[in-house]
């Protein structure tokens, strides 16, 4: 019974031994290239595993400095330059300056996320004939019509890139969809109440020309529908690491977009000879509802020379 015992023991251990030679060797996973660069002080120079950044646009700063270096106020700042892609929204409106943000998953990979938003409005001030049931032709009144014109145009972006590079330059290529927004409003005051006394008061006509007349009826507001932006972008550029962590660089990208405007409104006041009274009437513009879109091409949404800090 021993012996029995004994050999199957040692059979058992001959099968092992022999199952463990068959097996394989799991194949280690193949781990990705470490990008580096160091300075002459030792500092590491390009971005980092698990590092951020922070990323503006550096058209002003270069504006200046060329302005600084020769005296010349009309110096202008390079760009990365590209005609606008087609389409109800025009991504030509996303020029201007964006905040982007980046997160390093690795030394060769990254996320990255864009916010843009252009806002802007335009004032428009005109004096007219003050209403006055005994105007005094050697001492006359006014009074003061205002018209103020507002926009905004909103992107938001997220995607990744892949970089390449170990000296100070770094070429990166990637990806991000866009989500973006549009729309304005023109607003008009009056000076002139428009009552029983004064059923046509004296209204601007043409803000631009100064303008103005005996007003049947007047606009007090326009609004335009709002732009919805879809698409998807690839994307392409350098950066040139000029100190440790601190690069300027650029891109270009290749965007298919689709658009879609919903409707916009007039509003309109009028003397309403029933009620006596003034009423105010607004209309549905179709318009451009309905209006869609579609579009690829070139584009360089970031608007030039970028300056992005790692940290």
């Amino acid at each position: 019974m021993k012996k029995f015992a004994t050999l199957c023991i040692a059979a058992s251990a001959i099968g092992i031994s022999a199952i463990a030679q068959t097996e394989q060797p799991a194949t280690p996973k193949k781990e990705r290239p470490v990008l580096s660069y160091k300075s002459k002080n030792g500092h590491e120079v390009l971005p980092q595993k698990g590092e951020w950044s922070l990323g503006i646009s550096a058209s002003s700063f270069l504006n200046y400095a060329g302005n600084l270096m020769n005296g010349n106020a009309m110096n202008t700042a390079p760009v990365f330059n590209a005609a606008p892609m087609p389409g109800a929204f025009g991504l030509n409106q996303m020029g201007g300056y964006a905040v982007t943000g980046k997160y390093m998953k690795t030394s060769d990979f990254a996320y990255r996320v864009r916010f843009q938003a252009n806002l802007g409005s335009m004032t428009y001030r005109n004096l007219v004939a003050k209403n006055d049931t005994a105007p005094n032709a050697y001492k006359p009144t006014f009074a003061e019509d205002k018209s103020v014109n507002g926009a905004h145009t909103v992107l938001l972006a997220a995607g990744f890139e892949r970089r390449r590079g170990t000296g100070r330059v770094q070429a990166f290529y990637g990806a991000e969809a866009l989500l973006g927004f549009s729309g304005s409003t023109h607003t008009i005051t009056y000076g002139n109440t428009m009552d029983s006394t004064f059923k046509t008061p004296v209204s601007t006509t043409d803000f631009a020309n100064g303008t103005s007349a005996a007003a049947i009826s007047r606009t007090t507001e326009v609004k335009s529908g709002t732009s919805f932006l879809f698409g998807a972008r690839g994307l392409g550029g350098v950066e040139y690491f000029f100190a440790p962590k601190i690069s300027l660089g650029g891109e270009l990208g290749y965007t298919l977009g689709f658009s879609t405007n919903g409707k916009g409104s007039r509003t309109e006041q009028v003397w309403n000879a029933l009620d006596k009274k003034a009423q105010t009437i607004t209309t549905d513009n179709y318009g451009s509802q309905g209006l869609q879109s579609f579009g690829m091409g070139l584009d360089n949404i970031n608007a030039g020379v970028n300056l992005h800090f790692y940290f």
